[in-house]
């Protein structure tokens, strides 16, 4: 008898520990809404004054509880997926590594939980072998094993090293970059040659800016773009930045002070030519034609080295901002070509180490492929961690924004001709919604892309140059297209967007919000979350960028993407004016983008009155959540819109916060809701306090 009962205690011991729900009472797991509820409380740092700085109010602790994720920690679950098992231990230097690169955001939380996703992925197809499953085998193998290599390669980098890249790309075929060299011959330094030459592997906006977008009168096809770089471009460096990329290709400091000073002087002068007007317009010629028009610069030599020698001097493209190119040429000729190799070798060498990872580590190794491989990674984020059963629920969340965005366009605030109403409503009705860079069923398109790479598991260097050079090369071929593309096409988008960020974005000359499968993940997105938090973060997001079709540029461009809006008619109504200039005065200490700006004031208040209905003045008495009950709905709301900014606070000095797309996130966050009437109601905020601002600005 005895034995008996001590066999009985041994399986119920067993089964206690395996199964706790057979022999003990254990609490359920929380839900969804639950975690998040406990998440929205412990980011908040009450003792602050929402009325004050609701940033902090909102995010104070946020930092607190962003730790460098441990590698025995379970993952956060994907959308529509369950938690991964644990993983194995790393060695410390990736563990301290880690600890290095915490995510800064929201977003880079994001990321940063699918990039670890993604490398566990790859990292069991390298463990597995030829046990990978079927699943797995039928997805495209070899992309999967060019993936892998990638992967691989740049976790063998011991150390990465800039330099490599310099000796894999001279500046030319007879000439060499006059800090590697002491055969530097400056009198064959053609700076035309050489940007056309680094142009092929993705090297850009460095002295003018050549691109293949889709046409200004006709979005379904292709021309070749030739224009000034942008703002942003052009900014200097600082010397700090360059003597820190020249000591990393191992030049002393007494060399990388003196050649940074040279270039720096060089770039200012470079960046003054941003405030000359084109007066001139947009040229449509053939390329023969282009050096009888701009005789000094020799541009054949540009074109051969991106184009072919085998050029077609028929072909056509399309020219702006010719004044900058003339005093570019003048001041140009006043430069000793070894202050401009080098200029151009600093700009490369920035680029390049901006494609590469930012520490040898997993992670990072996965950031680095997502940028060198968008379409791939796109793809493959798409069909491993996307749940198609959110799609409905998505759109039917766009198609709500839209509906009540058009109701503020009939409205018509600005007072504007019925013709002009009824042309931006129909943009609006045609505007699509694309979850995912590539659509998953068109596995054909992604395998076919980078058919021709090949890439090696010991080169990391040769395959990032690879990889870029492929897709400088694909995008130039859409010329070649007989029927070009439809306008779902986003294939001429591949140089422009990084796929390491799961932001979305408009995409103007195809009338569409582009939504990364990687925003649909906790905690900005999952199908349990309240319909209230789907609208503050989600929503929010979807309305900024509906909001681009029709900010100060968006409104250029119809409802089939072509440069035909109604642009004048707009910009000279009064009341459009008045707002646009509301919205600048508050750009001093925000992004140096009025739009956007305009892009979240009006997104908030759209999907703020998308959820609560249009009329403010209804019985405000709604059930509060029993999980939060000390907040009311639209408390809770205007909270949860915050949070999708928390991140670390960031120490900007005056000329960086110029220069920002966007306004730092605490001024956004605080600048958009100081600006919203129906906040400062909902926190009781009075006039004199810091969250209403003096002047409330509204465009649509």
């Amino acid at each position: 008898m005895l034995k008996l009962s001590l066999i009985v205690w041994l399986l119920c011991s067993l089964t206690w520990r395996t199964t706790p729900t057979s022999c003990r009472q254990t609490r359920p797991a929380p839900s969804i809404q639950e975690l998040l509820a406990t998440q929205l409380q412990s980011y908040m740092d009450t003792k602050a004054r929402p009325c004050e700085n609701f940033y902090q109010y909102a995010c104070g602790n946020w930092q607190l509880h962003q730790q460098a994720p441990q590698d025995n920690k379970e993952e956060q679950p994907a959308v529509g997926q369950q938690q991964h098992q644990q993983q194995p231990q790393r060695d410390q230097r990736e563990a301290q590594q880690d600890s290095q690169l915490q995510p800064s955001d929201t977003l880079a939380v994001l990321d940063y939980s699918l990039n670890r996703q993604l490398e566990l992925l790859l990292r069991r197809g390298n463990a597995a072998g030829n046990e990978s499953s079927a699943e797995e085998q039928q997805l495209l193998p070899e992309l999967h094993e060019k993936m892998r290599s990638y992967y691989r390669a740049c976790k063998r980098l011991k150390p990465y090293n800039l330099k490599k890249y310099l000796q894999l790309l001279p500046p030319s075929n007879g000439n060499h970059w006059p800090l590697l060299s002491r055969s530097w011959q400056p009198e064959k330094f053609n700076w035309l040659a050489t940007i056309g030459r680094l142009r092929l592997y993705g090297l850009n906006g460095v002295l003018l800016k050549e691109q293949v977008l889709p046409r200004w009168d006709d979005a379904g096809s292709y021309s070749l773009y030739l224009d000034k770089p942008g703002l942003v471009e052009t900014a200097p460096m600082g010397e700090g930045a360059m003597i820190e990329l020249l000591l990393d290709i191992g030049q002393t400091k007494r060399v990388a002070n003196e050649l940074a000073r040279q270039v720096d002087s060089f770039e200012r002068q470079l960046h003054r030519l941003q405030e000359l007007e084109d007066d001139e317009g947009a040229k449509e010629m053939q390329l023969g034609y282009l050096a009888e028009d701009l005789p000094q610069l020799q541009w054949l030599n540009y074109m051969q080295q991106l184009l072919g020698h085998d050029l077609d001097l028929r072909s056509t493209l399309i020219i702006q901002n010719v004044p900058y190119l003339r005093a570019l040429d003048k001041l140009l000729q006043r430069q000793k070509p070894e202050t401009l190799c080098n200029y151009i070798m600093l700009k490369l060498l920035a680029f390049l180490k901006q494609q590469g990872p930012a520490e040898i580590s997993r992670v990072e190794c996965i950031a680095s492929l997502r940028r060198a491989m968008p379409l791939a990674a796109s793809w493959l984020i798409g069909q491993r961690f996307h749940d198609p059963s959110n799609e409905a629920i998505v759109s039917d969340l766009f198609s709500r924004l839209k509906l009540r965005f058009g109701q503020l366009l009939a409205e018509n605030r600005l007072q504007l001709q019925p013709l002009i109403v009824q042309v931006l409503r129909e943009k609006l009705q045609a505007m699509r919604l694309q979850l995912g860079f590539v659509q998953l069923n068109d596995s054909d398109q992604v395998e076919n892309y980078y058919e021709r790479v090949q890439l090696s598991a010991h080169n990391f260097y040769g395959n990032q140059l690879a990889l870029l050079r492929l897709r400088v090369e694909q995008n130039h071929e859409l010329l070649l297209r007989e029927n070009n593309c439809s306008l779902s096409d986003l294939s001429y988008l591949m140089e422009l967007w990084q796929s390491s960020s799961s932001s979305p974005f408009y995409v103007k000359p195809r009338n569409l919000v582009m939504l990364p499968y990687g925003l649909l993940q906790l905690p900005v997105w999952h199908r349990n979350m309240s319909e209230l938090q789907q609208h503050a973060m989600l929503g929010f997001a979807l309305a900024h960028e509906l909001l681009h079709g029709f900010d100060s540029s968006g409104i250029e461009y119809d409802s089939v993407g072509n440069i035909m809006g109604p642009s004048e008619e707009i910009s000279s109504n009064s009341r459009f004016a008045q707002s646009l200039n509301c919205m600048q005065q508050q750009l001093a200490t925000g992004s140096r983008s009025l739009n956007e700006k305009l892009a979240d004031y009006e997104a908030l208040r759209v999907v703020y009155e998308t959820f609560f209905g249009a009329d403010m003045l209804v019985d405000r008495k709604e059930p509060r959540d029993p999980l939060l009950p000390q907040f009311s709905q639209r408390q809770r709301f205007f909270i949860s819109f915050a949070q999708f900014f928390c991140g670390k606070l960031q120490s900007l000095s005056l000329q960086a916060s110029q220069h920002l797309e966007h306004a730092v996130d605490e001024l956004r966050v605080l600048q958009t809701l100081a600006n919203y009437e129906e906040f400062s109601r909902e926190f009781g905020c009075e006039r004199r306090t810091k969250m209403q601002a003096k002047q409330k600005c509204k465009v649509w």
